[in-house]
């Protein structure tokens, strides 16, 4: 969760998500239910307390939470959340996300020539730590580098807000996702103290990701690494452990290595009634490519290399400058929802890969 970032947020999503169900990240993994204690109004005792903002848990109630799941004092907890402000805009923000618009909008937000020419110096500039990291990890260069593109502008832009406030404000004032984001504010706290991060001026999205790769702290915790050896996962200076930690968030979600991730159908393509119906739903239904060229050989025999019949594959609706588009997309393109839950998210980062290789990436 990953962050998307995350975060131009990617919290993300309706409309075109296979939402966070998967997350990087990542934010947006639908939970059922919230515990009571975040859901129901302040006790007359604890709005005397005079929690800031529109809340629905004080400072104190949140320290003996996040004592009780951190193993931390209460006293450390709330000496902590002491420096944090609740904002409300972010609240806001978390309920307006780009990913949530037609890919028409999305799009021109990230693919552009721009993104082409800086993500190719980038590619050139740490050349040898692609090469190295990419075989190492199995884990196509072009598809880290897109990442860091529409993550953060290659490391540019990680983010303006205190994470401490970001976390706090969702923690306390956004019931619908308060548990989750409650792990991950308990999550920085214990990694501010080991990983040797300054929690009062760690700056990240809105969110609460951070760094160049827009990690949420949970998944800095299972995926970041110390690539160059020096100890510190330094997700905002070190290239080989920036690079490196979205290697190895991929790899631990079964990229395939040197295949490709969608491809557009030819506008006013007809699938059979079965697909359909499945294409307008979630992503959810898998088969090989052969199957779909047996089934429905007009279409699916003209699908080019690096296509290859015993690919798992699927097939999404997606919402074009041109109207309505089927597209086909692979496992891999699963595999990028996992660090953002939107279709526009991952098509976005194809199309920024396939800028920067055509050979594998290309989407027509």
């Amino acid at each position: 969760m990953p962050f998307s970032s995350l975060f131009h947020w990617r919290a993300h999503r309706a409309g075109e998500s296979d939402r966070r169900g998967l997350f990087h990240m990542h934010i947006m993994r639908p939970i059922l239910c919230c515990g009571l204690a975040l859901l129901i109004p302040l006790s007359s005792a604890a709005a005397a307390r005079k929690p800031d903002g529109t809340q629905y848990v004080s400072r104190q109630a949140l320290a003996r939470q996040l004592a009780a799941e951190t193993g931390l004092s209460r006293r450390a907890i709330a000496a902590i959340l002491k420096q944090a402000t609740f904002r409300p805009d972010i609240v806001r923000r978390m309920n307006g996300q780009w990913e949530a618009q037609p890919y028409s909008k999305y799009r021109p937000l990230f693919v552009k020539p721009e993104m082409q020419s800086t993500g190719r110096a980038y590619l050139k500039q740490h050349d040898a730590a692609f090469r190295r990291i990419a075989a190492k990890y199995r884990v196509d260069a072009e598809i880290i580098a897109a990442i860091l593109g529409i993550e953060t502008r290659f490391g540019q832009r990680p983010g303006r807000r205190p994470v401490l406030d970001s976390l706090y404000t969702l923690s306390t004032g956004f019931p619908r996702r308060a548990d989750f984001f409650r792990r991950q504010l308990g999550a920085i706290i214990e990694i501010s103290r080991q990983d040797k991060l300054d929690l009062a001026h760690l700056k990240g999205s809105y969110a609460g990701a951070f760094g160049a790769i827009q990690f949420i702290p949970t998944s800095f915790r299972q995926y970041a690494v110390d690539e160059d050896g020096d100890g510190i996962r330094d997700v905002f200076h070190s290239p080989d452990d920036i690079i490196a930690s979205i290697a190895n968030y991929f790899k631990q979600h079964q990229w395939q290595y040197r295949r490709p991730a969608a491809y557009w159908l030819p506008a006013g393509a007809t699938l059979n009634r079965r697909w359909a119906r499945r294409a307008k739903g979630k992503l959810k239904h898998w088969v090989k490519l052969a199957t779909l060229r047996k089934s429905m050989p007009k279409i699916f025999n003209a699908v080019p290399l690096p296509w290859r019949d015993d690919d798992q594959v699927s097939i999404i609706t997606m919402q074009t400058r041109s109207g309505r588009r089927l597209a086909l997309v692979h496992h891999n393109f699963y595999v990028i929802m996992r660090y953002n839950p939107s279709f526009n998210y991952a098509m976005a980062v194809t199309e920024i890969a396939a800028l920067l290789e055509r050979k594998t990436f290309a989407v027509n």
